[in-house]
């Protein structure tokens, strides 16, 4: 996702200085600059079933840096700098296509004078949600399978059997109904290899 909203900035010319530095320092001769980098992310499950399957949402963190003459100079420009990023990373179709949602987008800005120049920066979290499946990796191949069937309308209302193929599912006795801890029925299977 980085990458995308790098060239997306990129392609829309949003500042004479576009970079994915891992660090925020950029000289002022350069600005106005954005600056992008990767912030955190975190996976969370949709639930047990099937493939290994998450909603992710991670952060992209973008930093604009203006300098103005006048602390006014300087909030103008900044205030143009990250509405122009929000619009383009907001509307890009590239980015859209793999976007699920934008759940949050916070932003903070900073004035500081130098001497004669002011400084100016907006910092922008773009939080995005993106669907993520892990197909299994079968490195190995099944050559067997075992079915063993504990039937529920075929039970001993009264016996008690050790070690049953599906503890969890035994009732104790007396029962009404099965399952009731042995094995009715079954069949291996040997697969083609």
């Amino acid at each position: 996702m980085r990458k995308l909203v790098v060239a997306a900035l990129q392609a829309a010319a949003a500042a004479p200085t576009i970079q994915s530095p891992g660090d925020w320092s950029v000289p002022p001769a350069k600005l106005p600059a954005i600056l992008i980098r990767c912030g955190d992310d975190q996976k969370t499950s949709t639930g047990p079933d099937g493939e290994t399957q998450f909603n992710t949402d991670f952060v992209i963190e973008i930093r604009g840096i203006v300098s103005g003459s006048t602390a006014d100079a300087a909030q103008d420009a900044l205030e143009d700098l990250g509405a122009t990023i929000e619009d383009v990373v907001l509307r890009n179709v590239a980015i859209r296509a793999v976007t699920q949602d934008f759940p949050v987008i916070a932003t903070a800005t900073e004035i500081k004078a130098e001497g004669q120049k002011h400084f100016g920066a907006v910092s922008i979290a773009v939080h995005f949600q993106i669907y993520e499946a892990f197909d299994p990796d079968v490195t190995t191949s099944l050559s067997e399978m075992a079915l063993t069937v504990d039937l529920r309308n075929v039970y001993d209302p009264s016996g008690t059997y050790a070690n049953p193929p599906f503890p969890d599912a035994v009732q104790p006795a007396p029962r009404t109904s099965g399952p009731d801890g042995r094995a009715e029925g079954g069949f291996d299977i040997e697969l083609p290899q």
